[in-house]
């Protein structure tokens, strides 16, 4: 299924019962971004934390023997310290898997692609070090509430798109800020590594906000439910559309459907 327009009233959380009375008898995994899904977005990153009533639903998921995934363009690390659950977290667009005690590994890179991070450093030097976001395989420049940095980047747009290009990096647009990555370091190749390793008959869900999530979305069609996460109508490939509020009622009928599907299991 390609993408669809998600317009009003689409399909909404009313819509996904079937979806969460597939739970008796299998094992459900939950996977989520982080940022505009789970935390609302902030000026400051480091600000960008879920409610408590959110965390405390993820919480309780897991505790019910609930599978639940974070993957985010973030560092892992970092991940880890805003979410304050200890769940699995797919950290740098999948480049990263860290477990709930810390153990993290990483995605072995080609030497092209070791040669193109070279580049990074120098593609955002002249922002604002405090709109820059530097990670291992990719750097974000942020323009949330900083209308200077985003006449700044538009510029010398051209000019950064040819130098990230030689180098064998791709960009990549986002709600209020813009990302230049290599290639391989994506959500949707994130998805595929998660899907190889289970069953098929265990439902997927997958939320998500924006662009960065619709490979994860193409990728999850057919093997579950990608519900984009949004205020407003969007043509996306997730098919099912809940508003940011919905997030928490969401996640609690998640649980109660586990916690059903479990008692229902001989």
């Amino acid at each position: 299924m390609g993408a669809v327009d998600i317009g009003h009233p689409g399909l909404g959380l009313s819509d996904l019962e079937g979806f969460f009375g597939s739970f008796g008898g299998v094992s459900p995994l939950l996977v989520s971004d982080y940022d505009g899904t789970l935390a609302p977005f902030r000026r400051e990153r480091s600000e960008a934390v879920p409610s408590e009533e959110t965390k405390d639903l993820l919480q309780r998921i897991l505790e019910a023997g609930g599978e639940f995934v974070l993957l985010t363009g973030r560092e892992a690390s970092e991940a880890a310290s805003l979410l304050g659950v200890p769940a699995e977290i797919w950290g740098c667009h999948g480049w990263q898997r860290r477990s709930p005690g810390g153990d993290t590994v990483t995605v072995p890179l080609s030497a092209a692609e070791e040669r193109a991070l070279l580049m990074l450093p120098d593609l955002f030097r002249a922002f604002p070090p405090d709109a820059v976001e530097r990670k291992p395989v990719s750097a974000a420049l942020h323009w949330r509430e900083r209308p200077d940095v985003l006449e700044q980047y538009r510029k010398i747009e051209e000019v950064l798109l040819e130098r990230a290009s030689q180098s064998g990096l791709e960009r990549l647009p986002f709600d209020q800020g813009v990302e230049f990555r290599l290639p391989s370091c994506t959500k949707g190749e994130a998805m595929k590594r998660i899907l190889a390793a289970r069953s098929f008959r265990d439902p997927v869900c997958y939320l998500g906000d924006d662009v960065t999530d619709e490979d994860a979305f193409r990728v999850l069609d057919g093997r579950g439910a990608g519900i984009l996460v949004s205020a407003l109508p969007a043509v996306s490939a997730a098919g099912v559309r809940i508003l940011p509020e919905e997030v928490p009622e969401f996640l609690r009928r998640w649980l109660g459907a586990l916690t059903a599907g479990r008692r229902g299991t001989p």
